[in-house]
């Protein structure tokens, strides 16, 4: 992935570089291919921005631990789907070769009237490329769909829970209220009002000191998304914690961004309490 995220951030640079010479070098300079070259370079670069924010060489993902609810993975074993399944796909080479596909067939594009017979061959040729990625592509990741295919037990065409070499699993047992609590650190980390949301049961209630109390699933998902836009970059540091049975009592600090500077060590501290679907009762102390 970081691999393809450079590549086409490579090419954005040569896009945007060969729009500038096509533009201002030529005696009789085209809009049109400027336009296709510059709108190459923006595909480009939000592609490869994409694709590098997504890498785990990004310093800024930082691992998270498994919670064991829905929507958390392990770092060791990948994510699970909803049935407990892990899918596992093989290295591929496919993006760096849809990469190159590209840039021949650009290169055919803007160089077409400079070497005979580069358009028609290089179009072509990229678009093999781009068949031949594709096929490469389909082999890392359909083998679950040809196990699916062929029959088998219900699961088989996910592969092994746990990989060779044996990774240990999430502990047995049902997740509980430090489960719970770090789900909603990991989702306000990343800001997913969302996410945190679905950590509450559709009763629950939420009570903060600023405010009345949020009642209901969908008030409390109104209330963080407004918290998460008024606090950006939002940062948790779980202090201690002290669980009993399904009830919670967890002391924090947490920083975010304001006014262009970093506002750090506020201390909190929070009592959640679960029931059979989710937190039903969360108080917040600051």
């Amino acid at each position: 992935m970081t691999a393809a995220s450079r590549l086409f951030l490579l090419m954005g640079t040569f896009g945007i570089t060969a729009g500038l010479i096509y533009y201002f070098a030529w005696q009789h300079p085209e809009p049109a291919g400027f336009a296709l070259l510059m709108a190459f370079f923006f595909a480009c670069l939000f592609i490869g921005g994409l694709l590098w924010m997504a890498s785990p060489a990004n310093r800024r993902r930082v691992p998270a631990p498994d919670t064991g609810l829905p929507g958390s993975a392990s770092q060791e074993r990948g994510a699970a789907d909803e049935h407990g399944f892990i899918h596992h796909m093989s290295p591929t080479i496919a993006p760096a070769v849809y990469s190159l596909a590209a840039a021949v067939m650009l290169a055919a594009v803007v160089y077409r009237d400079k070497v005979k017979l580069l358009g028609v061959w290089g179009v072509a040729l990229g678009l093999l490329l781009f068949l031949a990625a594709t096929a490469i592509w389909y082999r890392a990741v359909a083998a679950d769909t040809r196990a699916k295919l062929h029959g088998g037990p219900h699961g088989a065409e996910h592969g092994p829970a746990v990989p060779p070499g044996g990774v240990p699993a999430v502990p047995a047992g049902p997740p509980g209220p430090a489960n719970y609590f770090e789900q909603l650190r990991e989702a306000f980390e990343v800001g997913d009002p969302d996410w945190a949301a679905d950590a509450y049961a559709a009763d629950a209630v939420y009570y903060e000191p600023a405010n009345p109390p949020h009642e209901g699933r969908d008030a409390i998902r109104a209330y963080l998304n407004d918290l998460l836009k008024a606090h950006p970059g939002l940062r948790y540091e779980v202090k201690r914690m002290g669980v009993d049975d399904n009830t919670a009592i967890v002391e924090w600090t947490w920083s975010f961004r304001r006014d262009g500077r970093r506002v750090t060590d506020q201390p909190g501290a929070s009592v959640i309490q679960l029931g059979e679907h989710g937190i039903t009762y969360h108080r917040d102390y600051l």
